[in-house]
């Protein structure tokens, strides 16, 4: 079976609202920067999944080391 960017998509998303819903219901400031840390983990996964599976090159990796580095 292929892995194809839909099941990439899947992992971002899940990830993404994993990490809105852990920044809106904690009140402690570690977890909700846990949660902005998954939100952003997530577009990463979205940027680098359109990296592969398009013909955008190295595009979506140079905006992942940038959001890393953020």
């Amino acid at each position: 079976m292929e892995i194809s960017l839909t099941h990439y998509l899947v992992i971002g998303a899940v990830m993404f609202v994993s990490g809105v819903v852990c920044m809106a219901t904690k009140r402690n400031g570690i977890a909700v920067l846990m949660g902005v840390e998954l939100v952003l983990n997530g577009a990463n996964v979205n940027f680098v999944a359109f990296a592969r599976h398009t013909n955008l090159g190295l595009d979506g990796q140079i905006i992942s080391l940038f959001v890393i580095v953020l």
